[in-house]
């Protein structure tokens, strides 16, 4: 499991997207782990370690609730593997509430993602690269 303070320290990396905040708040109530930006463009990366379906659920809704108006972006949620959650449990459990709420919200794209998968070597995963989507669960 990364520590929260590593996990917001890491060097995320998609396209050319710069860093944004990092455990700061966005909006009212709303710290997302790590936020890169690109003009009204975002992309929203929480850590979870959690087996908690709920805890994967309010990522999803609160960057649908971030993502409005000219705010666009996508959600990547990395997460702890555990007996009883799976990337791919998780990402059935989500889309079930993604397909409910899409037409209304800007938030374009989920990526679930285990950890170990996303992050060795000191080093994250490129969110856009060939890598990445071979790895990671896209609720669509």
């Amino acid at each position: 499991m990364i520590p929260d303070s590593i996990f917001k320290s890491i060097k995320h990396h998609y396209k050319d997207y710069i860093f944004f905040r990092n455990g700061q708040e966005v909006e009212k109530g709303y710290k997302p782990d790590f936020v890169l930006n690109n003009g009204d463009s975002y992309v929203i990366i929480e850590s979870e370690n959690s087996s908690n379906r709920k805890m994967f659920i309010g990522c999803m809704f609160k960057a649908a609730h971030f993502l409005q108006n000219e705010k666009k972006g996508i959600l990547v949620i990395v997460m702890k593997e555990m007996i009883n959650t799976k990337v791919q449990s998780i990402g059935s459990q989500i889309q079930i509430y993604y397909d409910w709420i899409k037409d209304k919200t800007n938030l374009n794209e989920i990526y679930i993602i285990a950890e170990d998968q996303y992050f060795s070597d000191n080093l994250a995963l490129q969110i856009d690269s060939k890598e990445f989507d071979e790895k990671a669960f896209k609720v669509q």
